[in-house]
């Protein structure tokens, strides 16, 4: 069954689809018949693969999982001709990063990146197993991000299959501690990113609305020990420091830290204070969330918290700031903005639609760390799904595999041929 279908391609052609992808002769010169067929025929192993991956359960730190799945990722990048590396995390989160290497006959150098850890722990894979409901593949993961490590590794399967070779170097990196913030691999992922010329990120994309993201907060937290001196509640309280209500104070003097309109917030998320309900706490925490959308605003909002910190309530409690660094922002550069472009129009190119988004997202992506080198980087090049961080309804569209197949390879070819 034929449908016309109006992209926004190159040259605004419109592109007679034939079971969702392009005739060539009435497609943009650029548009690939022979990739769009191997692409579509690339679906059932790539849905295989899923089912592979999500029935290894590589949860958060979990070293039993991350070793399986470590050893599955250096087997398929082995039999796709790379040269496999393994690196152990900085901070000893269990698993080794993977990294495998394809070297070939051209000049550029592209770093592809996925993540093999989830946020669903040991045994959650029993109560939701992989399935298949019509359109969509279920599983812990499987969109987040294992869809994107099989359209990486599939990807390559495709280039193999027609030889294609004219890029300098293909690096994949597969890291074990993306959903824990990537201390362990991001200095990995920041010396990779700066030795290749290209970086494409494959998170998942919205189901709802697929989309290039060029924007996603910077990330730390910030903890305040407030320390005041103990003595009984009810027989001479005025003899304590009492630091819950220190806390309490420090958090109203710091309310006006957050500010939407600059992409700045800043929110008080957990407390703790005391021993016992008749003593006056000598010891209170509070930990606060801090998200900005510009790298220079972190350094400003810490200084605005430790001075609000010393305009005390009670003058002799003490109070200390410590703010741990997560991810920086990302804010694509203008070469991140134009693969982006270019990435919308290929994909147009086989009926699909996507949106390249100014919107910032409040979370971070390993992406962050990639742009740190400087170089062009692009994320959201996983597969299109929905219920990320969900108790069992995490799913991929199955009709997306073969367009993100053919983005991935096309990606790839036109970057290592300079088009």
């Amino acid at each position: 069954m034929r449908r016309l279908i109006l992209t926004a391609a190159a040259l605004g052609a419109a592109v007679l689809v034939s079971s969702g992808c392009g005739d060539s002769a009435a497609a943009p010169a650029t548009y690939d018949s022979a990739l769009d067929t191997a692409s579509r025929s690339q679906q059932a192993p790539t849905v295989a693969m899923l089912e592979a991956l999500v029935n290894i359960e590589s949860g958060p730190g979990d070293a039993v999982g991350l070793a399986q799945m470590g050893d599955y990722l250096a087997g398929q990048l082995v039999a796709l001709g790379a040269t496999v590396t393994r690196h152990k995390a900085a901070d000893g989160t269990p698993g080794d990063n993977i990294v495998g290497t394809l070297r070939g006959t051209g000049t550029r150098h592209i770093l592809l990146m996925a993540h093999m850890d989830t946020v669903y722990p040991r045994g959650f894979l029993k109560d939701a197993p992989f399935r298949v409901d019509g359109n969509r593949a279920y599983g812990p993961g499987i969109a987040d991000d294992k869809g994107g490590i099989a359209v990486i590794l599939n990807t390559l399967a495709l280039l193999n299959a027609r030889s294609f070779r004219e890029y300098g170097t293909l690096t994949v990196l597969f890291n074990t501690d993306e959903e824990t913030g990537s201390f362990g691999s991001r200095e990995l992922i920041q010396s990779l990113s700066a030795s290749h010329d290209y970086v494409l990120s494959h998170e998942p994309s919205a189901a709802s609305q697929e989309s290039f993201g060029l924007a996603t907060s910077g990330i730390a937290h910030a903890t305040a020990t407030i320390r005041g001196r103990a003595s009984h509640a009810g027989v001479a309280p005025e003899l304590g420091v009492n630091a819950l209500t220190e806390a309490a104070a420090l958090i109203l003097r710091t309310q006006d830290i957050d500010n939407k309109d600059r992409e700045i917030r800043f929110n008080w998320t957990l407390a703790s204070a005391g021993s016992a309900s008749n003593a006056i706490p000598a010891v209170a925490t509070l930990t606060a969330d801090m998200r900005y959308g510009r790298n220079q605003d972190l350094d400003a909002i810490t200084a605005m918290l430790n001075e609000r910190a010393q305009q005390k309530r009670l003058p002799e409690a003490e109070i200390t700031i410590d703010v741990l660094r997560g991810r920086p922002a990302f804010n694509a550069s203008e070469g991140g903005q134009a693969l982006a472009a270019r990435g919308q129009s290929i994909y147009n190119e086989v009926g699909g639609r996507i949106e390249i988004s100014n919107v910032r997202i409040g979370g971070g992506s390993d992406a962050a760390y990639a742009a740190l080198s400087g170089k062009p980087v692009l994320e959201g090049m996983g597969l299109p799904g929905a219920g990320y961080h969900t108790n069992a309804d995490e799913y991929i569209m199955i009709d997306a595999i073969p367009r993100r197949l053919y983005l991935g390879a096309r990606m790839i070819m036109d970057l290592s041929l300079g088009r």
